[in-house]
């Protein structure tokens, strides 16, 4: 409250209040009503609710009567309900012609400030909320009751020892009287005639505020609560923008171009060693060159000699019991230090067994260094035979 200040006198006529409203919203429109305001209360007079931060800044009062007076600003919810946070409120004492102290409560003592029911009441439920300025504190410890409020309800009276707003139903339609006396401990009236106020409620048809409908919109919502939403015309015009942003086209083939392009360099091949018409088999089952394959008696083969001219030509064995052959390896590159293998030569004579003592396919017969295996001699006189050279 920047003006004017606490323990003032005034003049006669109008004079002007100027507030300094922070971390709290003013909102009013027409659609959803008012929002978030500030009531101004002076004595027991209607309260004047404040609906935006210009207005707070220079309020028109009228004229104070002659004698003292109390200014009581607080902040209050869409409904009325006080805010009853640290620095929500706060209570101003003027003066006019001359003090009377006998119109104003004692400096410090407890004071009751009825902030509903209103002129915002007119339908059920119907709120009762209520302001203590310098109220003792209790509850601090069991059976601690240092004041009560009696609310009396057309002449049914019932009591509340906590500062909690109350909704009530059960007034009838038309005028209703609502009377808040603050009590002390044993039940007596604290600090009067100060502490009584008497309202009246007018239950009526008047339309319900929007705070009172039975669904809320977000935009009321948000309204309501002081933070109303953005014009859904700013969000369309963002809509809009990406909507018309052009696509990139696709890639067009690119032509072509004539590119001379050298041929991959090809490692070269291993020479395959050539396997005789009589030994199909052995050929499809090559081993691996890391554990070399010993050799096979030509029994395993499984081929037969021709009996005709017909049957020259070999045929695979049909038999079910044979396995398929396995994948064939990839043959191992080639030393470029060994000697190549020399080319055997197909036999035109049909025959069962290849002509080397040592069977096997061909690679078998070739050592890693190039050179041919010699055969080992047979017989029990056969490894001396060969440490003696004969």
């Amino acid at each position: 409250m920047l003006a004017p200040a606490n323990d003032s006198s005034l003049p006669a006529g109008p004079w002007t209040l100027k507030l300094n409203v922070q971390d709290w919203p003013l909102y009013e429109d027409e659609t959803n009503g008012l929002g978030p305001h500030l009531v101004v209360q002076l004595d027991d007079q209607p309260p004047l609710r404040i609906n935006s931060n210009t207005e707070a800044q220079a309020i028109a009062m009228p004229e104070l009567s002659p004698g003292s007076h109390r200014l009581t600003v607080f902040a209050a919810r869409p409904w009325g309900e006080v805010v009853k946070a640290p620095g929500a409120s706060q209570q101003l004492r003027l003066h006019r012609v001359a003090r009377n102290p006998s119109q104003l409560p004692s400096s410090g003592s407890p004071q009751l400030i009825a902030a509903s029911p209103s002129d915002l009441q007119h339908s059920e439920p119907v709120l009762i909320d209520w302001l203590l300025i310098d109220a003792p504190l209790q509850h601090l410890r069991d059976d601690d009751a240092r004041w009560r409020l009696r609310v009396s309800v057309n002449g049914d009276s019932f009591l509340v020892d906590r500062q909690t707003p109350l909704w009530l139903k059960g007034l009838k339609r038309g005028s209703n009287a609502v009377q808040l006396e603050l009590l002390d401990g044993r039940g007596d009236p604290l600090n009067p005639p100060f502490n009584s106020v008497v309202r009246e409620v007018v239950i009526d048809a008047s339309p319900k505020p929007s705070w009172q409908q039975a669904s809320l919109s977000a935009e009321a919502l948000a309204a309501l609560s002081g933070t109303p939403t953005p014009e859904p015309e700013a969000s369309g015009a963002v809509i809009l923008e990406k909507a018309t942003v052009p696509q990139p086209a696709p890639p067009l083939p690119a032509e072509p171009q004539a590119t001379e392009i050298e041929p991959p360099a090809v490692a070269p091949e291993t020479p395959a060693a050539p396997v005789s018409e009589a030994q199909p088999e052995v050929a499809k089952t090559e081993p691996s060159p890391e554990k070399p394959e010993e050799p096979q008696p030509a029994a395993e083969t499984r081929t037969t000699s021709p009996t005709s001219k017909d049957e020259a030509e070999p045929t695979p064995a049909t038999s079910p019991k044979l396995t398929p052959a396995p994948s064939p390896v990839p043959a191992p590159e080639p030393d470029p230090s060994a000697a190549p293998a020399p080319a055997a030569t197909a036999s035109t004579e049909p025959r069962t067994a290849p002509s080397s003592r040592l069977g096997g396919s061909a690679r078998d017969l070739v050592s890693s260094d190039g050179s041919l295996i010699e055969a080992q001699p047979k017989g029990p006189f056969g490894g001396l035979k060969a440490k003696l050279g004969g």
